[in-house]
């Protein structure tokens, strides 16, 4: 007779996605600063102090005077522009954020999708997060080889007579999730064989 066993989504792993989403989000929003504001802001600066600096020289006591007063008459800092930023560096920074703010968006969706997941034992049977309900003597081989540094092991069960397939057991994500393990060790062949790696497309989503 199996315990039942819930495996709940971790605290670790709900801060790592939290950190990972807010850093996405930042680039995402600096970036956009930038190619909204920051840039154009930049090109008025440069239009005024670039054709002095052509005139009175580079790095010359006339250029820092005149550009001195530039700035002071404008309410500006007078810290001089490096460049003149083209239309495709704007367009440029524009991408990169609307890039990163989607990354930031899926990397919230998966975020919240998730905790509503878990890995459960009930009856002797592993409840995935992805659906699929794997019966403990279906079990065949377990490999602990990712273990030790991330919390994943990797298991193979017999989906159709003949036909093996693998999900894994991730207990970085899952707090719990090596009760479950060891149940199903327990449920394995006297020698099991050694499995490789799982296959992406053949694990349960979000081991991660």
């Amino acid at each position: 007779m199996h315990p039942t066993i819930t495996a709940i989504i971790s605290k670790e792993w709900k801060q790592r996605m939290q950190l990972m989403t807010l850093i996405v989000a930042g680039a995402g929003c600096w970036f956009m600063y930038d190619g909204l504001f920051g840039y154009p802001k930049n090109n008025v600066r440069a239009a005024v102090y670039l054709p002095l600096r052509d005139s009175l020289g580079k790095d010359t006591p006339e250029l820092e005077k005149a550009w001195a007063e530039e700035a002071r008459t404008r309410g500006w800092s007078d810290t001089p522009p490096k460049k003149m930023y083209s239309s495709g560096d704007i367009q440029t920074q524009i991408i990169i954020a609307a890039v990163a703010l989607l990354g930031a968006g899926l990397c919230a969706r998966h975020y919240f999708a998730s905790l509503k997941t878990t890995t459960r034992l009930e009856e002797g049977k592993i409840l995935l997060p992805d659906g699929r309900t794997i019966p403990l003597e279906k079990v065949r081989a377990v490999s602990r080889k990712r273990w030790k540094n991330k919390g994943i092991a990797d298991l193979v069960y017999e989906a159709e007579p003949g036909r093996m397939k693998k999900f894994v057991l991730d207990d970085y994500k899952y707090i719990g999730a090596e009760q479950i393990l060891l149940e199903a060790e327990k449920m394995l062949p006297q020698e099991p064989a050694e499995v490789s790696p799982a296959k992406p497309d053949e694990t349960s989503p979000g081991s991660y």
